[in-house]
């Protein structure tokens, strides 16, 4: 290699180490910053430790065994000229790849720190913090021997075939010239196996026997993946599995012993004759026992399928409830009784205020025209939440209003606007959930800029967001360039960031560590960086959270708190694992494969400081318990989480999901009815923009029957599985209330009794001829209806349904206006401009009735109503024509008034 070339690449490893080095030093500084230093080094320690372990490991053997070739190939003079040095690099490499790939720190430690559960497997009577914690690793271990072994296998054997003085020299023509002399494809190798085969022998009996009680290691742990079958018609082992395949795999333990025996007395017999038949009786064995498992399984097992495996589908729906949390689920009967009053209605009237009519969908489109005020800000989400507003308990929605410099125009896109100008987003907005303006909008609790609320307690003292679910890039602040704070009119409005988030980066090699970490000159060599500057990264939040800790799960939907007059968001965390015994495994994208789950974290990151703080709810799963194990410093129990916080911890619509879709076929306790599936349930469907869709689980303040108070809770309906079936059976709920939290409770109807689903109120909506006249003529009138999300209201013993209606112009940049509201009860389906006149409709006049329009008497001649109607007939007109559809619908309604 000529020196120009030897330059090029120490320069290329130079770049490579310092690139490397300086991502180390960007982690260390960073997690030096947020208090999180051991929970790095425990990792990055852990993973580097373990990989050198694992690496050393395999160079050393491999090593150690080429150099035994060496000596048995080769006498004393030719192994001073025997060039071993590529065997060595090759197994120095391949020691690099098997450490990297094996090293898995999260598996080691959490062996190394095991918790027990509270339950055992059914089978062998192993705790199943032996599944979860113990049996990962031996997998990981055995995975690394039989590499290890098969690898200096492979390097020995090919030393031997290329060092071994079998070679007829006069053939390659090696005694005249280098082999890199000559043409690869005229050297020709003729070598006297049988003299190789002599020489091998010894060393390779000893590898084989190796081999082999690492095979019987393997075939040990094998008996517990039995456990985890997917073939049955039941996830875990069926009869099959523990008569057949368990047989098999401890004759093929015994087997693999016996075999490793005979390769050790190799060593003296000499002969590969007898090895070698143990080995293929070792694989006649494994094929005849996949054939018996299958003829077992086909001929015994099928024909009386339920009989047989009866216990290990009990096995499967107790484990399966176990691991998902839903053996603790309390089911009640939910007696149907069509007698509410408008006395029980005025009794629940918190649950009747905090009905929510605003549908997130159409909302976030109203948000967005009413409050965005600038085109850089966006609402990525609508969240929902309970405030104590003056002593009376509303349900609200929210959203941060946070910048998104993709919505920058292309000139504004330099690195000085995305980096040091537009930092941070600026303030919430609130709406209560059943408030409607006269012009069909929401009424705000909180809005602007700067935030404005009637409320003192929705006062925010910090309304910047430089942490949030939108901010993704790097910033600077303290620079000399003016911070972009909001806008005020036609000027803005500049900050300087106060708090304590960001690292500093006054000096050189700071700057140079990150400059190299975001290949940015501009942050090297900018001139607006002073000696106060701060740089603040990672601040998208799930990206923050799992930096810290990747080994949890995180919910797919932060959500934004206001407390003392600052914001923060709290996201959901799980604990998860796919080695739960005889638990039936769900696949999510975001989670990939798991069979058990729990909520055992919540992450509260301030929003401008960019904390982020992990709150421990259930101190007793033994996951968190291992991983509090772990890391000592990084959790805090739930009890240190500040009140102002906790009092707006909700439970999760992501576990509730699972456990609702897990349940709905687990709910069958009875194995021949959970066998036969006969009562497996299913959520029922909405109608959303004309499109049938999949309801989804939705927040509620409701007092469940016999309570004495509201709670904040998640519910779900469930109807019979089939299109023919919309009746729904049953409801599941989750209290997020502190006393409670966590609490689930499954409601079940009477078979017996048709309690309607969403879809057959949508099919009754749609057959009232009132209602459905007025959608058409809307629809004709060149404006979009939005049917809202329809909402099970559960009160006293009885069932409310409640659909919200929107109106939106089909010009750009309409506002979806919420115009009706659609009520269901018993055989009832009335609409109304608001949903106190809709239930007034139903249920009398005693509650408080908004004002009505003057309808005109009916009294006088048949040609005195004729010219009436005409009238009216002639004004509504001119309102569609104008647009304006409530006062159509008004003298509409006057008109089928006047025909009556």
């Amino acid at each position: 290699m000529k020196i120009k070339d030897l330059i090029v690449l120490a320069l290329v490893i130079i770049l490579i180490i310092a690139s490397s080095m300086s991502f180390i030093y960007a982690d260390i500084f960073w997690f030096t910053g947020m208090g999180y230093i051991d929970v790095y080094f425990t990792i990055l320690l852990t993973t580097v430790g373990f990989g050198s372990l694992l690496a050393a490991i395999f160079f050393v053997f491999a090593a150690l065994n080429i150099k035994i070739a060496k000596r048995l190939a080769l006498s004393k003079s030719e192994r001073k000229k025997a060039k071993d040095l590529p065997f060595m690099i090759a197994a120095f490499f391949l020691a690099i790849i098997l450490g990297s790939s094996f090293a898995n720190w999260e598996t080691l430690l959490k062996f190394l720190n095991p918790s027990s559960f509270a339950a055992a497997d059914p089978i062998f009577g192993m705790n199943i913090g032996f599944y979860v914690f113990s049996l990962p690793f031996y997998q990981m271990i055995f995975g690394f021997l039989s590499t290890t072994i098969g690898l200096t296998i492979f390097l020995s054997f090919l030393f031997y075939l290329f060092h071994s003085d079998t070679f007829n020299k006069k053939e390659t023509g090696l005694e005249e010239m280098e082999i890199d002399e000559q043409p690869l494809n005229e050297i020709k190798i003729s070598a006297d196996f049988s003299k190789i085969k002599k020489l091998v022998t010894p060393h390779m009996s000893i590898l084989f026997a190796v081999m082999f009680f690492v095979a019987a290691f393997g075939f040990h742990i094998a008996q517990y993946g039995l456990l985890f079958n997917s073939g049955n018609v039941f996830y875990g082992a069926g009869f099959a599995d523990l008569n057949v395949n368990l047989l098999f795999l401890n004759v093929g333990f015994y087997v693999s012993i016996i075999i490793g025996i005979v390769f050790i007395l190799n060593l003296k017999i000499k002969r590969w004759r007898l090895p070698l038949e143990g080995v293929g009786a070792l694989v006649a064995i494994m094929f005849i026992g996949t054939i018996a498992a299958v003829a077992v399984q086909a001929l015994y097992v099928g024909p009386n399928e339920y009989n047989i495996q009866k216990p290990y589908i009990e096995m499967n729906i107790e484990s399966t409830t176990a691991a998902y949390g839903l053996d603790t689920i309390e089911n009640r009967i939910f007696p149907v009784s069509y007698d509410l009053t408008i006395n029980d209605i005025n009794q629940n009237k918190e649950t009747i205020d905090n009905i929510r009519l605003w549908d997130w969908r159409p909302l976030k489109d109203t948000y967005t025209q009413l409050q965005l005020f600038r085109t850089y800000y966006d609402f990525s989400d609508i969240d929902i939440d309970r405030y104590m507003l003056n002593g009376d308990y509303k349900q609200v929605m929210l959203s941060p209003r946070e910048m998104d410099i993709n919505d920058l125009s292309s000139t504004a896109k330099t690195w000085v606007n995305e980096h040091l100008v537009y930092t941070h987003g600026y303030g919430i907005v609130m709406n209560p959930v059943d408030k409607v303006s006269e012009e069909g909008l929401p009424e705000f609790y909180i809005k602007d800029i700067p935030p404005k609320s009637d409320y003192d307690v929705l006062n925010i003292d910090r309304p910047e967001i430089y942490y949030g679910q939108s901010t993704s890039q790097y910033i600077i602040t303290k620079t000399t360039t003016r911070e972009f704070d909001y806008p005020s009119g036609d000027q803005n409005i500049y900050t300087e960031y106060e708090g304590t988030g960001g690292i500093p980066i006054a000096d050189f090699l700071k700057k140079f560590v990150y400059s190299i970490r975001f290949g940015s000159v501009e942050l090297l060599f900018s001139g607006s960086v002073t000696p106060d500057s701060k740089i603040l990264l990672n601040r998208n939040i799930d990206e923050r959270t799992r930096i810290i800790a990747p080994f949890l799960k995180y919910d797919y939907d932060p959500y934004i708190v206001l407390s003392e007059g600052r914001l923060y968001w709290i996201l959901d965390a799980y604990t998860t694992t796919d080695m739960y015994p005889y638990s039936e495994p769900v696949y999510l994208e975001r989670f990939g494969l798991l069979n058990y789950m729990r909520n055992s974290v919540k992450v509260v990151i301030d929003a401008y400081n960019g904390d982020v703080t992990y709150y421990v709810v259930d101190s007793s799963e033994p996951i968190i318990k291992t991983y509090m194990k772990i890391f000592p410093d990084l959790f805090k129990d739930f009890s240190e989480m500040p009140e102002g916080i906790k009092d707006h911890v909700r439970y999760p619509e992501n576990i509730f999901s699972i456990q609702a879709a897990v349940y709905s076929t687990y709910h069958m306790e009875d194995a021949q009815v959970f066998y036969n599936k006969e009562d497996v349930w299913v959520t029922p469907n909405e109608i959303y923009r004309g499109s049938t869709r999949a309801m989804t689980p939705y927040y509620v303040t409701i007092k469940l029957p016999g309570a004495l108070d509201e709670d904040f809770m998640l519910m779900i309906p469930f109807k019979p599985r089939g299109e023919d079936k919309q009746n729904m059976i049953g409801w599941m709920s989750a209290n997020s209330d502190p006393d409670d939290y966590g609490k689930i409770i499954v409601y079940q109807f009477s078979k017996q009794e048709l309690v309607y689903g969403p879809m057959q109120i949508e099919s009754r909506i749609d057959q009232d001829t009132e209602i459905s006249q007025l959608i058409t003529l809307w629809s004709q009138s060149g404006s979009s209806v939005i049917r809202g999300n329809t909402l099970v209201i559960p009160i006293e013993n009885s069932i409310l349904y409640i659909e919200p209606l929107y109106l939106q112009a089909t010009q750009e940049g309409s506002l979806p206006e919420l115009k009706r509201v659609i009520v269901a009860y018993k055989n009832s389906v009335v609409m109304e401009e608001t949903l106190g006149e809709a239930i007034a409709k139903i249920f009398g006049t005693e509650t408080i009735k908004p004002p009505t329009p003057t309808i005109p008497s009916g009294d006088g001649t048949a040609e005195e109503t004729l010219e009436q109607i005409s009238q009216l007939y002639e004004k509504a007109q001119e309102a569609l024509m104008t647009g304006d559809l409530s006062t159509y619908a008004d003298y509409i309604e006057q008109i089928g008034a006047l025909l009556k």
